[in-house]
């Protein structure tokens, strides 16, 4: 309803219109814009008297707002949600019914979930790297527009577009480290949009093209030069660590973890391992190789800390990457020496070359599917040379009638 509303002590001839809208017992109300005289207001309509061209000018206004309110008012019972006639109002001049939802919102409800599920589904090295990539993005943001953080309804491809161009040109990431970085911010746009944050998802027409990487690995001379090798005491648990990589497939990670219990015995009577793996649960379970089952015994009357029964000493992942990079030089090598080259040497030089099918390296490895074995398993010119040696005899004493044309 509309209504004149005449200030206490005022004594002008034009009093504001007012707006009224009543829902359940609650009321709101706001100034229309518009004035009128009290002798020419019509009580009993609500409205102007009159037919004058000014009078009809405010009722039609006034007719505007009230078709406008009862629009709103369907637009929310559409939404199934409970709504105020304060709801009413502030869609009816356009404001926000609720405060607009922001990126620093969306990225910490979701790093905070992947806080409260750590070692549920969940590592601290993806905490990690959800916080340093957020770090980054802030930067960006900073440079773009002039804040840290922006509206979530805001967030469209170009600007996706442009923080993939900041990584990889300003920011100096390498491709695939850019991709992974993106990934982040499409995560947490999407989940935004699922809990009805976001109206849109930026993503929609993004493509993520990574840059094909060439993995370390060791050969079968290297293999065998760095299990014979001596080196400074204080490098013998790292290199023993980074061989019992190399002969089982685990990280570093979910070596650090091992314990006797996850030592058994096969169906084939052999000494098996099996455990579950860090980044993502996967079940990993495996025959152990002669060479990993001596570094298991070197090993079992090592000092522990306290009552626990690990298999392997612990080294923190920094020394040992540390030590790995002093061993590499002691070896002569060029080569970046990780733990994930160790798992490219067993998923390649330990198992491939030796004829173990890829199935059988990707369930080693505690890969769900073939295309994550794919990464790690590269074609050795051994492998090669296996496989194409029947083919060579065959052709070998075949004849080949070579002419010269004049």
């Amino acid at each position: 309803m509309f209504y004149l509303k005449k200030r206490t002590g005022e004594d002008k001839p034009n009093i504001p219109i007012y707006m009224r809208i009543t829902m359940g017992g609650r009321r709101t109300e706001w100034f229309t814009g518009r004035h009128c005289t009290e002798s020419e207001w019509d009580g009993g309509a609500k409205r102007i008297k009159g037919t004058k061209e000014y009078a009809r000018s405010i009722n039609s206004w006034l007719d505007l707002l009230y078709s406008k309110a009862h629009s709103c008012r369907q637009e929310l019972y559409a939404t199934g949600k409970a709504f105020s006639p304060m709801h009413i109002k502030k869609m009816l001049v356009g404001e926000e019914l609720e405060p607009p939802k922001m990126l620093s919102h969306a990225w910490d409800y979701h790093t905070n979930q992947i806080a409260g599920l750590l070692g549920k589904g969940f590592t601290p090295a993806t905490l990690q790297k959800y916080k340093s990539t957020y770090r980054v993005l802030k930067k960006f943001l900073l440079l773009k527009t002039q804040s840290e953080d922006i509206r979530l309804d805001d967030i469209g491809f170009q600007l996706v577009r442009d923080f993939d161009y900041y990584l990889k040109a300003d920011y100096g990431v390498k491709i695939n480290t850019a991709v992974q970085m993106v990934k982040k911010l499409r995560t947490i746009m999407k989940v935004a949009n699922e809990i009805g944050w976001a109206k849109r998802n930026p993503f929609v027409a993004y493509r993520a093209k990574k840059e094909e990487v060439f993995r370390e690995f060791l050969t079968t001379e290297e293999l065998r030069d760095l299990t014979i090798k001596k080196v400074k005491k204080r490098l013998n648990l790292t290199r023993d660590l980074f061989l019992f990589s190399c002969y089982t497939g685990l990280s570093y990670a979910d070596i650090i973890k091992l314990k006797s219990g996850d030592i058994l015995k096969g169906d084939d009577g052999g000494i098996w391992l099996q455990t579950h793996r860090v980044k993502n649960n996967n079940r990993v379970r495996l025959p152990l190789l002669a060479p990993a089952l001596k570094l298991i015994n070197h090993y079992k009357d090592f000092p522990r800390y306290l009552d626990e029964d690990f298999l392997l000493p612990k080294i923190s992942n920094g020394r040992a990457n540390f030590y790995l990079k002093e061993i590499a030089r002691s070896m002569g090598w060029t080569k970046w020496l990780t733990f994930h080259c160790a798992r490219h040497t067993f998923a390649t030089t330990v198992t491939l070359t030796n004829g173990v099918p890829i199935e059988t390296v990707g369930q080693m490895l505690g890969h769900k599917n073939i295309r994550s074995t794919q990464i790690y398993a590269r074609v050795t010119d051994t492998k090669v040379s296996v496989d194409m040696k029947s083919l060579k005899k065959k052709h070998a004493g075949q004849e080949l009638v070579l002419t010269t044309e004049d």
